[in-house]
């Protein structure tokens, strides 16, 4: 498949009529968005997120099983740019010029992939110790959460298989498998995400949930129980290299 793209923008997304605007609409202030192919992966929803998202004359929906890993994968396999950028549907863009540094980062061969610094959207006082400490986590032990805007080399994304199905964590695994093969950098600009789930679920709760998450992450991996051979060798879902045409 010949790249037409500088960039493929991958947005899973499942019952999101209400927010999937905010970030097709944050995408759409974005300097150099004409350079890019957006790409809503729709997983069943049962609301009209696959209309909102389509009255958006830059995107393109495609629509698969519902799971994050899955919806990207499949997204990845629609794509037609030398590069893939992952957002979350609750995420938007405050620096119009993100897109175009995140292309400039990929001019250095050595780079094979990124994230961008996170904000949790509010002013709660409790919210910006959570972007603190998430900006300190990213720096010092290297573990990104998708909700950063992870982006990566389309080749290296299908050499690695893609985003393993995990259930947890796959944004986590992703990048630590990128580290292996080149340059990972953080870019300055800020992907801000919403404050819905602390505020749906609880600020202790959904804190809690996620270094648990982590955590658990971490002792599998390192006691070898993700049986991550098994999970690669059964993955259906992998994205398969493009072919020429």
């Amino acid at each position: 498949m010949p790249h037409r793209y500088d960039l493929a923008i991958i947005i899973p997304v499942r019952n999101e009529e209400h927010t999937v605007s905010s970030v097709l609409r944050s995408l759409a202030r974005q300097t150099m968005l004409s350079r890019c192919q957006v790409i809503v992966v729709d997983g069943m929803s049962q609301d009209n997120t696959a209309g909102v998202a389509s009255a958006f004359p830059f995107v393109q929906v495609v629509s698969c099983e519902p799971g994050r890993a899955t919806q990207m994968n499949f997204g990845a396999q629609h794509a037609a740019a030398p590069a893939l950028w992952f957002l979350h549907a609750d995420s938007t863009l405050p620096d119009v010029q993100t897109i175009e540094a995140l292309i400039e980062a990929l001019n250095d061969p050595e780079v094979v992939g990124g994230a961008f610094r996170f904000r949790l959207r509010g002013n709660d006082l409790f919210y910006r110790f959570i972007t603190w400490a998430v900006n300190l986590r990213s720096l010092t032990v290297h573990r990104v959460y998708g909700d950063q805007g992870i982006f990566v080399r389309t080749q290296l994304f299908y050499e690695l298989g893609g985003f393993r199905p995990l259930g947890f964590c796959e944004d986590v695994d992703l990048v630590l498998r990128l580290r292996k093969h080149g340059k990972f950098v953080i870019l300055p600009q800020v992907v801000e995400t919403s404050a819905r789930t602390w505020i749906r679920h609880g600020k202790v709760r959904t804190t809690w949930y996620h270094i648990r998450e982590l955590m658990r992450y971490e002792w599998l991996r390192r006691t070898g129980r993700l049986k991550i051979e098994e999970m690669d060798a059964q993955a259906k879902d992998a994205p398969a290299a493009p072919t020429s045409s």
